[in-house]
């Protein structure tokens, strides 16, 4: 699983990088974010039922809450989290699932240093 580092100073705007390319006749289906110390997702992006560009989006109010929004159209797409903070420094997982392809997953060690 690859492994990206990132590093930001707190209270500035942190960008996540998520592979979610497809093959042509593919699709997302589900963008789900980890922390690596919590068991649930934290972020996800579902487009079970509609197109990928409507999908319903959700955060857990306990993590980023309201700060967070996933920008599915910059290459790689990227989950965009505002005025992190040191506590949010972490290894985060990313876990698309397709229509047809195998599940791929890519891991991010956000450091976060203070101003």
């Amino acid at each position: 699983v690859p492994l990206f580092h990132v590093t930001a100073v707190a209270g500035d705007a942190v960008y996540l990088p998520c592979d979610i390319t497809t093959d042509s006749g593919d699709a997302v289906l589900l963008v789900l974010w980890y922390r690596e110390d919590l068991g649930t997702p934290i972020y996800s992006v579902d487009a079970r039922e509609q197109e990928f560009g409507k999908a319903e989006r959700w955060s857990d109010e306990n993590v980023f809450a309201n700060r967070a929004l996933f920008m599915m159209e910059k290459k790689p797409a990227e989950l965009g989290v505002d005025n992190i903070r040191k506590e949010d420094a972490g290894i985060y997982r990313c876990r698309v699932d397709f229509k047809m392809a195998q599940t791929r997953n890519s891991r991010v060690n956000l450091t976060v240093i203070g101003k």
